[in-house]
């Protein structure tokens, strides 16, 4: 339920959301849920300066099957605004050497969004967590992957929920 202000006067307005259908009613129509979240649970080895496409297996969930695990792959049913977060843990094979890492966000092979991540400080055992998040106007069919590079050969690592991958449409009519 949501309280809403208007003259000075509170209204309650009831929520509908139907689990089995994934529907949400609001004043302007039906919305489909639509939401994953998957996980890199392999090392997976990325050479010096190579972009590197980055694996996410392991399906936590997805509410209308649009995310492939095999391909690491994102692709919308619908058009709308989405948010989306990548995450990797980076561990360099050479820890006494500084470097700089990059996380991107593609859409289609072209990069919505990239964030470098400078590590400075050689000989400590920490890993690395290198991430990115946009919010981006997704058309349905649209393919959304994440790749990374380094500056130096090192490993994604699977440590602490370290890398994931995951996307969430904000409400939109059904009619766009």
């Amino acid at each position: 339920m949501i309280t809403i202000k208007k003259d000075d006067r509170y209204y309650v307005e009831k929520s509908h959301f139907s689990k089995k259908h994934h529907h949400c009613s609001s004043p302007q129509g039906n919305t489909r849920d639509s939401a994953f979240r998957a996980l890199n649970l392999t090392n997976q080895p990325v050479s010096a300066n190579t972009s590197v496409k980055v694996s996410y297996q392991f399906k936590q969930f997805d509410l209308a099957n649009e995310y492939n695990p095999i391909t690491s792959t994102f692709r919308p049913k619908k058009d709308g605004v989405y948010s989306i977060i990548a995450t990797i843990g980076f561990s360099p094979n050479d820890q006494m050497l500084d470097y700089r890492t990059r996380i991107e966000i593609r859409v289609n092979g072209t990069t919505a969004i990239a964030i470098d991540n400078d590590f400075f400080g050689g000989n400590t055992p920490f890993v690395n967590a290198v991430s990115v998040s946009t919010i981006y106007n997704l058309e349905a069919g649209d393919r959304v992957e994440v790749f990374v590079q380094s500056s130096i050969a090192g490993t994604i690592v699977t440590s602490e929920d370290g890398s994931h991958f995951e996307a969430a449409r904000f409400p939109s009519p059904t009619n766009n």
